[in-house]
């Protein structure tokens, strides 16, 4: 069996090394010219663990990244807001909540594949039946056509249309910089304002990962200045992160997704990653759920079902769980966004309580203790 699979992001690079151990061949096609060492940090949680531990690089995701096993919530003045405990959960779910640097996930993915498993620099622009079409006319068959491009997906587009994404209403930075200590062993912080949020996390060896959000129209071009001046008066170590992240490690863009499809794909082609179920960050799941459809992918082709019943199975097990995530992720970021100060004030309360905490935690471990399917 021969599977093409369109885009190498962290989704099209894992469903190529999951679909390789259970002996499917692959080809990812990917239209930018060379796979760039981009981006931030990835919270990759208990279940994303999981899922690396079936495509055998799970020791090596932890070998590079940092263990957390708390969120320390509280105010831009520094008053507390409350204490989320994952580390019971983790051990419940049999892996540890990390985050890594996005580059650096993508080169351990990269490693576990040879040379000509990958094609760069070529655009898909359309499929029939399960053949890919390039911009230059090349037609590439396989048994299987899988649509990991994206957002903006192409493979997506050609099976439900052209749709607009949905703007979540804020805008984010992103960064790593050098970690001074500013962090409790194995937590991670979130300061929550007035429509703005701040979070970081520890990232591997040396680095924080952090990110900043803020209410504006989109479209909005934004500055570390920008950053700065949002920040400039919060309790530290908020402004001491930002000022110490250098310019060209700072990444910046509005925050959209898609609202969840009833189906994914036909026939022998399905769609997988943010081109399925684009989220906003606010669960730090997207990358995880990827990695869940990876492994899912694989375990129904292995099954030994007709190609077209095992993707519709693939698809019947992951669209009720990401289409959750998906709705959970909005709310979330449309209770954490709140800019009128009695919502802001209720909001802390409610975060702060134990009916909000219980609440957020049966949340965290219907999410975390997923079970993965094994290969």
């Amino acid at each position: 069996m021969r599977a093409v699979i369109i885009g190498a992001g962290i989704g099209g690079l894992a469903a190529a090394v999951a679909l390789r151990r259970v002996g499917v061949e692959t080809l990812t096609v990917e239209r930018v010219s060379s796979i760039r060492e981009v981006g931030a940090g990835l919270s990759m949680w208990s279940n994303a663990m999981n899922a690396f531990r079936e495509l055998g690089v799970e020791a090596r995701v932890k070998g590079a990244a940092s263990v957390f096993e708390r969120t320390l919530s509280r105010t831009p003045a520094g008053r507390p807001i409350g204490v989320s405990e994952f580390a019971k959960m983790s051990r419940d779910a049999g892996a540890p909540c990390v985050c890594i640097h996005r580059a650096v996930l993508q080169r351990i993915l990269l490693e576990e594949l040879p040379p000509e498993a990958l094609r760069t620099g070529v655009r898909c622009v359309a499929f029939e039946d399960s053949t890919a079409i390039l911009e230059d006319g090349e037609r590439i068959e396989a048994d299987v056509l899988v649509g990991a491009d994206g957002i903006s997906s192409v493979i997506r587009e050609r099976l439900h249309g052209t749709a607009p994404l949905r703007y979540a209403g804020y805008t984010c930075w992103r960064g790593i910089c050098r970690d001074e200590g500013v962090l409790p062993d194995r937590s991670t912080l979130l300061a929550v304002g007035a429509g703005t949020q701040f979070g970081v996390w520890p990232c591997g060896a040396g680095q924080l990962y952090w990110f900043l959000t803020k209410n504006a129209p989109q479209g909005t071009t934004q500055t570390k200045a920008d950053a700065l001046a949002l920040c400039r008066d919060w309790a530290a170590p908020v402004p001491e992160v930002i000022e110490g992240t250098p310019e060209d490690a700072i990444v910046h863009n509005d925050i959209v997704d898609r609202p969840p499809l009833r189906w994914w794909g036909r026939g022998r082609v399905t769609l997988l990653g943010d081109a399925a179920h684009a989220t906003t960050p606010n669960l730090g799941q997207g990358a995880c759920q990827a990695l869940e459809d990876a492994v899912t992918l694989a375990h129904c082709l292995k099954s030994g079902r007709h190609v077209e019943a095992a993707l519709r199975e693939y698809e019947r097990l992951r669209i009720p769980r990401t289409t959750q995530i998906v709705k959970d992720s909005w709310r979330s970021g449309r209770m954490f966004q709140v800019d009128q100060r009695t919502l802001e004030w209720l909001r802390n309360w409610f975060v702060g309580s134990s009916l909000g905490r219980g609440l957020a935690m049966r949340m965290f471990r219907e999410v975390l203790t997923y079970p993965v399917p094994k290969l």
